[in-house]
């Protein structure tokens, strides 16, 4: 529906235009901004949100031009908007076609694509085709010129990130040249997207905020953590079947690091993400780590809900200490404050601000657990409440107590490992800051 208006006027919140062929209305809200044309001298372009009708009211980007001669309606000027140092620059657009229920690919179509077609912007595109394509893509961004910048838009969830992420910072660790920091926009398609809703994204199309962000928001330092891991830990792929190194060429060994920028997490967290980590599960969304959550609490043989044994070391930036009790329902460290849009799981946690903070419940039984977690989804109630163990720390070790595999499985942003039988596994603070995220202004 994209057009020229002659004329065009602004009441009670609505743009009104007449075209030539035709008229229209859409209210304020709608719009994401105005932008001289490319061409000097010929008027604006406005691009604009509406629903679809014929396809069951998703959201498309539309414009409306405007000549030299329609005058621009004092209203609308909030509205205009000049193209930011961040999009003129190299800008490459991945698409994530297997995260979250697979709606990456219709928001390209649908929504980003205008969005920068309409601002005149010129990119290059990459869909993804397996599960390692990111990381192949990511050391291709690594070997640009040392003083090359580059954007990176995400069409993805969490994994996406910690993919990239961790190629640059594992080469700066091997001693390789890195390029500057690259801007990452995330265009959140997964099904937590947990740095997306901790920074002010929303999930898919219905949020205008994602685009404005691109336009309007400002290239931030990612906070990252390192997360190492004992000889014998592999990185669990093929929804559960499949096991491989964490390091290329690690062999499992003692040197093996995985980094992330979200939540590094062992118990009820990291099980139910990998249990729910399944094409059956994904279609459900972000539904799905609460069916997970729910047969991991009450499994269907009648045993009762696993109780995790390790022993549990915290590091402040005061001391030292160990947690006095080796049996445990949930843990993890993180850096953001939710997990989901509504899952406040840090409430001191600051988006961004590089603190990373400590969550424990203990030993407790099924109806308490799911208590406590009502409560995160109440505003992170659920810190304050006995039994839980909730801090600000610079490092977290445990080493487990567990036979069996199952339960020795840690998540690190979405990417499940299995450590080793008598193995540990160590959370500390990254001092370095090899990416930027675009965030909201």
């Amino acid at each position: 529906m994209d057009s020229t208006a002659t004329t065009i006027s602004v009441e009670d919140n609505i743009l009104k235009w007449t075209s030539s062929e035709s008229q229209g209305q859409i209210e304020l809200d709608q719009i994401i901004c105005i932008v001289s044309k490319s061409t000097p001298n010929q008027g604006h372009r406005i691009l604009f949100l509406r629903k679809d009708e014929n396809q069951h009211d998703d959201m498309h980007l539309s414009h409306l031009d405007l000549n030299i001669n329609t005058p621009l309606p004092q209203p609308l000027t909030p509205f205009l908007a000049t193209i930011p140092p961040h999009l003129i620059t190299t800008l490459q657009i991945i698409i994530s076609t297997r995260s979250g229920t697979g709606i990456a690919q219709s928001i390209f179509d649908h929504i980003l694509r205008p969005f920068l077609n309409g601002l005149g912007l010129t990119y290059t595109t990459h869909k993804t085709t397996s599960a390692t394509s990111i990381i192949s893509l990511s050391e291709t961004f690594l070997s640009a010129e040392a003083e090359q910048s580059q954007t990176i838009i995400l069409l993805s969830g969490d994994g996406g990130l910690i993919d990239i992420l961790d190629v640059f910072y594992k080469a700066a660790a091997a001693g390789k040249n890195v390029p500057p920091p690259p801007n990452i926009a995330l265009i959140p398609c997964g099904t937590g997207n947990a740095l997306a809703n901790s920074i002010g994204l929303r999930d898919g199309s219905a949020s205008a905020i994602n685009l404005k962000t691109l336009l309007f928001g400002n290239p931030v330092p990612l906070p990252v953590f390192r997360t190492s891991f004992s000889a014998g830990s592999m990185l669990v792929t093929d929804e559960g079947g499949g096991r491989v190194n964490i390091n290329s060429g690690a062999a499992g060994d003692a040197g093996a690091a995985m980094y992330g920028a979200v939540v590094a997490s062992w118990g009820l967290h990291a099980a139910l993400v990998a249990d729910s980590d399944t094409t059956a599960y994904r279609k459900f969304g972000s539904e799905r780590f609460k069916m997970a959550a729910q047969e991991l609490l009450w499994p269907a043989d009648g045993s009762g809900s696993h109780l995790f044994r390790g022993r549990i070391t915290l590091t402040t930036a005061a001391r030292s200490w160990q947690v006095p009790e080796d049996e445990h329902t949930y843990v993890l460290a993180t850096l953001v404050p939710r997990l989901e849009r509504d899952f406040v799981i840090s409430p001191g946690s600051e988006a961004l601000g590089g603190k990373m903070h400590f969550l424990r419940v203990g030993g407790k039984g099924a109806d308490e657990v799911m208590r406590l977690m009502g409560l995160a989804y109440q505003g992170g109630g659920h810190v304050g409440e006995e039994g839980v163990l909730y801090e600000e720390v610079e490092r977290v070790r445990i080493e487990f107590y567990e036979d069996v595999e199952r339960w020795r499985r840690v998540c690190v942003d979405g990417k499940i490992v299995a450590v080793g039988k008598d193995g540990w596994m160590e959370i500390c603070l990254e001092g370095r800051r090899l990416l930027n995220v675009i965030k909201p202004s």
